[in-house]
């Protein structure tokens, strides 16, 4: 089954953003639109909602521009790849697009071909690193004790969101439960389960800060528990305080 990835664009210009997604659309790659957004206060909102793998974003907007936005997902998501859009041939521009990690920096008006080559380039990307991964799920029992702890902090980072234990990630890669936490305890001085827990929470604290508007439920089911009582239960018990205490605190 072939692996869709997600995008969005920002672009104040609605028919430049209607433009550009019917571009990417008609190039034919793996790719499905998940949102799109007028500035960039809404597009990090967006980010934060729906976890892109790709974000193609003008560079000057009202509220917070193209730069702010790669800021944002240099510091907080790293994995997600950047394209800039941009009527401004100026180095200082490009400068600070490629300090911040940003893939490519296109000049409009956008080429298909020139878009295409980028989002290829990108779509390669995240193939190579599935492929990395599927590679070391079929090597099982030939992984050394680092693979295992590696291939366990990927599979929580990239399906903490889901309803996911050590036991569903045993039976995937052909290890007893208990060797895993054996392995990962070692190596982490913790227990996975606690790992996990951390990697939520602190997910969930960033969202509570950051998505006003986003309902503590809709924030736990966002960080991998479907029951909001017990969100509630977990995040006090680890934090010190209830997911609105935290909020209003401004933490």
């Amino acid at each position: 089954m072939e692996i869709k990835y997600k995008y969005i664009v920002i672009e104040d210009e609605p028919l430049i953003r209607k433009n550009t997604i019917k571009k990417i659309e008609g190039l034919g790659l793996p790719l499905t639109l998940v949102g799109e957004a007028s500035n960039g206060v809404d597009g990090i909102l967006l980010i934060e909602k729906e976890m892109p793998n790709i974000v193609i974003t003008d560079i000057r907007m009202p509220q917070c521009d193209g730069l702010e936005v790669a800021r944002f997902i240099s510091r907080k998501k790293p994995d997600i790849k950047v394209v800039i859009l941009s009527g401004f041939d100026e180095f200082a521009y490009a400068k600070e697009a490629m300090r911040n990690q940003v893939h490519n920096y296109i000049l409009k008006p956008v080429k298909a071909e020139e878009l295409k080559d980028t989002l290829v380039e990108i779509v390669n990307h995240f193939d190579a690193k599935s492929q990395k991964i599927r590679t070391l799920y079929e090597k099982e029992h030939d992984l050394s004790q680092e693979e295992i702890y590696t291939l366990m902090v990927n599979y929580f980072k990239e399906n903490y969101m889901q309803d996911i234990s050590l036991s569903s990630l045993a039976d995937s890669i052909g290890f007893s439960q208990e060797y895993l936490g054996k392995v990962f305890k070692k190596i982490a001085c913790q227990s996975p389960s606690k790992y996990l827990t951390e990697l939520r929470m602190n997910e969930a604290k960033q969202l509570l800060t950051q998505c006003i508007d986003l309902e503590v439920g809709k924030i736990g089911e966002r960080v991998g528990y479907r029951d909001s009582f017990y969100f509630s239960r977990v995040f006090k018990a680890n934090v010190g305080m209830t997911p609105s205490e935290y909020r209003l605190n401004g933490k």
